[in-house]
């Protein structure tokens, strides 16, 4: 039987509570999950449906890096395996009806597809030249991959695994979304000045928007049902609406805009500001915040250096990026778009965090650090942690979820897979609604 908390321990709860010293997360709550030798990892994709992080590792100048998937238990941190895939995997995306994971092998000119829960390759289909890009379309079981040299898009059967169609596209595509509002999905070609605008239904090309120069970012708001491109050579953000496929504003933002992120708090979309590749080019760059409403840059936050890819915690109402020559992960308060921490993500080291994903079953961020080969798990503290019974607001069932499991971790908020004094101050501070 648990021993309940004693007086003096409830009242020191109450104390951290009202001292504000829980909702925070803490650069010493980052934990690491080593990958296998020489594996470099580069994209992350998160699978909700299975609960599982897949990173995709590729050779690091100067190392003889495997190229390969591995793919990660989110409750426990374990790998559960490693599978060798062809050469140059570089982007994935998750088919949600047959929970399946593509990933594009940029080198082979194919796509690997593996199975969500027996973790088996099912099949490698050939595409273009050069598969740098991935999007699924659930209304219609496809999935769509933007080659680069072959100035293309595959596009593959969710059921048969057999490719359907080859659109062609402009020059140099390289990223690639999903409008689920209109399905539609937009391919920014680089080489092109220009955005094809591919019909779901028809899988045929049905309108060439004009963007600004070396379009290499994209972002879909399902808020208002708009596109956002950022122009690297133009320094702007193209915004296209989704309905009549037009340009309805053209944003200035820093120099050399890149990762685009949506943060449905408030209706914003995120850019990162990087300059020229590299580090210290600049060593300090920005992220420009556009409001979904006006089409106007509401606020410029300061960022680390070069801020490469941005991902929104639902469980704390934070955005993350992460700052790939700086080395450290930014959190910012997506209500307030100010930024309250900055997490170091490597002690010193060199890490070269490339890409972020959100664990939103587990609540933890996901940062791949490639110098490192390793994997940076990160707690989300949120005040809805506290939701243990997953009610929507933080109550007496929580509370009482806590007391009844005191000394063991079946209440644990804060991530020490104890239950304590800790976790009763946790949920007393983040008492409501969440």
């Amino acid at each position: 039987m648990n021993s309940h908390p004693s007086a003096s321990i409830v009242a020191a709860a109450l104390f951290v509570a009202s001292s504000g010293f829980i909702g925070q997360a803490h650069a010493q709550d980052l934990r690491l999950i080593p990958l296998p030798p020489t594996a470099s990892p580069r994209d992350l994709l998160y699978n909700p449906i299975s609960n599982k992080l897949y990173t995709a590792n590729t050779p690091q100048t100067g190392a003889p890096s495997a190229e390969s998937v591995t793919i990660i238990n989110g409750a426990t941190d374990a790998i559960i395996r490693t599978i060798d895939v062809a050469a140059g995997p570089r982007d994935f995306c998750l088919n949600t009806t047959s929970n399946r994971v593509y990933v594009a092998n940029y080198f082979a000119d194919s796509v690997t597809i593996i199975d969500g829960v027996t973790d088996q390759v099912v099949a490698v289909v050939p595409v273009g030249d050069g598969p740098r890009a991935l999007c699924y379309n659930p209304q219609d079981n496809r999935i769509y991959c933007a080659n680069e040299f072959s100035a293309n898009v595959t596009v593959i059967d969710g059921a048969s695994n057999a490719v359907t169609a080859t659109i062609p596209v402009g020059s140099t595509p390289r990223v690639i979304c999903y409008n689920p509002t209109s399905n539609k999905i937009y391919c920014p070609n680089a080489g092109s000045q220009t955005m094809s605008v591919i019909s779901g239904a028809s899988n045929s090309v049905i309108a060439t928007v004009p963007v600004g120069n070396v379009p290499r970012g994209i972002v879909f708001n399902p808020q208002n049902n708009r596109v956002y491109c950022s122009n690297y050579g133009s320094d702007t953000v193209s915004v296209i609406d989704g309905i009549t496929n037009a340009v309805v504003a053209t944003v200035a933002v820093g120099d050399g805009p890149t990762a685009v992120g949506h943060n449905p708090i408030g209706n914003k979309i995120y850019v990162s500001n990087v300059g020229a590749p590299g580090p210290n080019t600049p060593p300090a760059c920005s992220v420009s915040v556009i409001s979904g409403a006006t089409n106007a840059v509401v606020k410029t936050l300061a960022a680390g250096d070069e801020p490469t890819a941005f991902c929104y915690g639902s469980a704390d109402r934070r955005m993350y990026w992460v700052n790939e020559w700086s080395h450290t992960l930014a959190v910012v308060d997506a209500a307030t778009d100010t930024q309250v921490q900055l997490v170091p993500l490597g002690n010193g080291q060199q890490v070269q965090p490339v890409d972020i994903a959100y664990n939103s079953v587990n609540r933890l961020v996901y940062t791949a650090n490639r110098l490192t080969y390793t994997i940076g798990v990160l707690p989300s503290a949120s005040t809805c942690n506290a939701d243990l019974d997953r009610s929507g607001a933080v109550d007496g069932g929580d509370l009482g979820a806590v007391l009844s499991a005191w000394g063991t971790p079946a209440g644990d908020v804060n991530g020490d897979k104890q239950t304590n004094a800790a976790d009763l101050a946790a949920v007393l501070s983040a008492w409501g609604p969440c």
